[in-house]
């Protein structure tokens, strides 16, 4: 049903890989790939590559060893590392996971090379990185190759063979993102100023400068009055779900490896940092927030991110459902608001301040283009998978139909998708840093993701593995 309504939209999405998909480069590069159970790349095998024409010629940017994808053929033509997180759930079960593995590969190289995987690819964002995501990568392409239903599925010997060079794929990659979880995010030795004394908990920083507004590049929220511009005074909610996620990806890992005592260690490493955020949950409001550790004070600002705690499965059955209770101060007929909009600094009258100071205050206090009104796909994805694993199918499905509903009707007008839109009106958002970007790589790819979604729910497909647990999370069996 919708993939037949909206089949004009995915025709727009699928073709729209071909601009945004670049070859390897050329040059001669100091690196030992690893070597995958397949031929490399396995899209050559069934005629996938012979078309792809881009290559890059920007000498500003870092060259790569494999194919790889970036968000939009116009500002953003290297790869971002969380956009990519959100681009792989637009090639799952398509003609194109074969990029899959080959991204992963080319975030090994990134960081084999320069000790973090950067902001994107050039060397203008070498002292920071961006919402890490590397380990939900690395266990999607693994899953994803064994899966029976990709083209390269054999059977028998060749079908063992095959699983065992996988695990050992497996295995080089989860080391990689255990080596940068370790350098990067723990920081023991405070490098990337990552690290806050006296806690486990992580907050956004920068290598080489580790000030407020390169913390806020890094957070990907460029820029937020989420922060109130000291991104780097605050344990971020998110970043610390994602970095839960990185250790039960970990025990995961780990158990498919056949480590168990590993497994156990990296499962009472999340439970700890779990735990260690209860400090971010307001229980008289029944929500998570950031975390003002000089301070010692919880933010109280309203944004998507405190339902990661949801889409990482940290949350309680009871503080999944108080947090539910604040999905009306996003929830719009278009879909989620980032933020909103009681969150937004009231007006100041400045007239008894002098004036050379009102540019810089009027500079904080203005609304921003990770602020209400906007809707940015990937905080609304994470929430709609926090909703699913909790149990709140109702509640996601209303929410994938209204983006769904209002990106087509834009696509429509405009024969594009955009990198995010106004809340308030359901038009393209203007008027903040930089020109409104076409295209768009994660709009994309979760409007893809929302469809295939929202069949499987109609279709009444399993949502969920079974043996299902007795309280949430509960594991999603649907590609998500």
């Amino acid at each position: 049903m919708w993939q037949e309504e909206y089949k004009d939209c995915l025709e727009y999405i699928d073709a729209y890989w071909e601009k945004i998909i670049y070859k390897p480069s050329r040059m001669r590069l100091r690196y030992r790939v690893h070597n995958l159970p397949h031929e490399l790349p396995y899209g050559d095998k069934f005629g996938k590559t012979k078309d792809i024409k881009n290559q890059d010629i920007n000498p500003r940017s870092i060259k790569l060893p494999h194919y790889y994808f970036v968000p939009n053929d116009n500002k953003f033509r290297y790869i971002y590392y969380w956009d990519s997180f959100f681009m792989f759930k637009g090639l799952m079960g398509t003609k194109r996971e074969w990029l899959m593995p080959e991204m992963v590969e080319n975030f090994i190289y990134l960081f084999n090379t320069f000790h973090l995987i950067p902001n994107f690819s050039a060397p203008g964002s070498m002292g920071r990185s961006q919402p890490p995501f590397f380990s939900s990568m690395i266990l999607d392409t693994y899953l994803k190759r064994l899966n029976p239903n990709n083209p390269y599925y054999v059977t028998g010997l060749k079908r063992k063979w095959y699983e065992y060079r996988m695990k050992q794929w497996l295995k080089q990659a989860i080391e990689v993102a255990k080596q940068e979880y370790e350098l990067v995010w723990i920081d023991k030795e405070n490098s990337y100023n990552h690290r806050v004394p006296n806690t486990m908990l992580s907050r956004y920083g920068d290598r080489d400068i580790g000030y407020s507004q390169s913390s806020e590049l890094e957070s990907g929220w460029d820029m937020t009055s989420r922060f109130y511009n000291r991104c780097d005074q605050f344990l971020p909610i998110d970043l610390n779900s994602y970095l839960y996620k990185y250790e039960t990806d970990f025990a995961r890992a780990a158990e498919i490896l056949g480590n168990r005592e590993e497994a156990k260690k990296w499962k009472e490493t999340s439970e700890i940092r779990k735990k260690a955020m209860q400090t971010m949950w307001d229980s008289d409001e029944g929500f998570f927030y950031d975390y003002g550790y000089n301070f010692q004070k919880i933010s109280h600002y309203f944004s998507l991110a405190s339902f990661t705690p949801l889409w990482a499965g940290i949350a309680t059955a009871e503080q999944a459902q108080l947090a539910i209770l604040h999905l009306p101060k996003f929830e719009t007929p278009y879909g989620l608001t980032i933020g909103a909009k009681i969150s937004l600094a009231k007006k100041i009258d400045l007239t008894h301040i002098q004036r050379r100071y009102h540019p810089a205050i009027e500079d904080i206090i203005k609304s921003k283009q990770w602020d209400y009104p906007n809707i940015w796909s990937p905080l609304e994805y994470l929430t709609v998978i926090g909703l699913l694993r909790y149990g709140y199918t109702g509640e996601a499905k209303r929410i994938m139909i209204s983006s769904v509903k209002t990106h087509a009707k834009l696509y429509r007008k405009y024969n594009t998708f955009f990198e995010k839109i106004n809340g308030e009106t359901g038009k393209p958002s203007v008027g903040y840093k930089y020109a409104m970007q076409e295209g768009f790589g994660w709009t994309n790819a979760i409007f893809y993701r929302y469809i295939q979604i929202l069949d499987a729910i109609d279709k009444d497909q399993q949502l969920y593995k079974e043996p299902r647990t007795q309280q949430p999370p509960y594991d999603l069996s649907i590609l998500h």
